[in-house]
Formats: structure tokens, C-alpha cells, sequence
């Protein structure tokens, strides 16, 4: 019904039925940053996506104006500031849906080269249902506190 129409699946959204599939987040996740990082009023959707739907390819015009909001990119400009943090904490799944803990390990990475103090922490699990991580991250947070 979608097949290759982010136009289409938009036009649809109020209209979606509750069994939306597996894909739904995922696809709604995109539209929402694509929305934010390439807008273009001249767009039928009003916003580029990084990629041809048909094909999967890489458009680099529009990848170029999302690199200045990917972590990766802009922690160098930000070196003072995370400094400045009493923590910065991140953790992250070693079977993330997303493959995020590729992304956060080059991250944390940077940000030790930089020579700032943050924790990084994998576990076990996925991006969906980690309250049970709340037990070490609240805990963080707390001890951190003035």
C-alpha cells in the first residue's frame, strides 16, 4: 500500500489501523527526523529523506545536511561544555534494533579523546523494555547530585 510512497504513508497516518506491523516505529522514527534535519517547503512531504525509497541509495546532498546534528560529527564543538557536566551517562543495548551501540561505541570513543569523563555501559538487551536499567541509571544520575 506504501511501497516506496513516503506521500502515501503520511496521507494514511490518521487513518492507520491499530495492528500496524512491525515496522511502524521504525518508519515513523525516520519520517520524524528526516521532518527535522532536511526540511524543504518545495517537498511534496515537506522534507527530503537521506535516501532514494525505491532503490535505498544514498541521496549525499540531503546526508550532508544531517551530519551537523549526528553526535559523532559536532562533539568536538561541544568539548567544553560536556566537560562541564557532573555526569554524562550513556547506555545502550548490545542488540539494539536500531544497531545504536555501533554509533555510541565510536561516540564514547571521541568523547575519550577529547578527555571527557563519561560512562558508557552495554548490556544485555535491546532499544524497547529497559526499566530494568532504571536501577542503574537513576542511581547514576542520584550520585551525581548536588
Amino acid at each position: 500500500m506504501f511501497l516506496h510512497s513516503a506521500a502515501r504513508f503520511l496521507d494514511a497516518f490518521p487513518q492507520l489501523p491499530p495492528d500496524r506491523g512491525p515496522f511502524w516505529f521504525d518508519v515513523v522514527n525516520m519520517l520524524a527526523m528526516a521532518s527535522c534535519y532536511s526540511p524543504n517547503p518545495d517537498s511534496a512531504i515537506g522534507f527530503d529523506l537521506p535516501f532514494d525509497t525505491y532503490t535505498g541509495a544514498l541521496r549525499s546532498d540531503v546526508w550532508q545536511r544531517w551530519l551537523p546534528h549526528d553526535p559523532i560529527e559536532c562533539v568536538a564543538a561541544h568539548a567544553d561544555a560536556l566537560r562541564s557536566l557532573r555526569l554524562y551517562y550513556l547506555d545502550c543495548g548490545r542488540n539494539d534494533e536500531h544497531h545504536l551501540q555501533y554509533g555510541n561505541r565510536i561516540y564514547s570513543q571521541r568523547l575519550e579523546a577529547l578527555g571527557i569523563r563519561h560512562t558508557y555501559d552495554e548490556f544485555a538487551g535491546g532499544h524497547r523494555n529497559v526499566a530494568h536499567r532504571y536501577d542503574v541509571s537513576l542511581r547514576a544520575v542520584s550520585a551525581a547530585l548536588p
